[in-house]
């Protein structure tokens, strides 16, 4: 992820905590990447993906 992305991530954060909306998905998602923590939607694809191949 670049800086630009980075950047969007973090207005979407300010904007949410703004409006109070902190309870949402994409708001643990922004968080989280602004955090510098693994984007957690990437992550559950990642898990999700591997569950599958784990399955077959």
């Amino acid at each position: 992820m670049d800086q630009v992305e980075r950047d969007n991530w973090q207005r979407i954060l300010e904007t949410l905590e703004a409006a109070g909306d902190c309870d949402s998905g994409f708001y643990r998602r922004a968080q989280a990447i602004c955090n510098g923590q693994p984007d957690p939607l990437l992550e559950q694809e990642r898990k999700d993906q591997e569950q599958r191949e784990q399955s077959s």
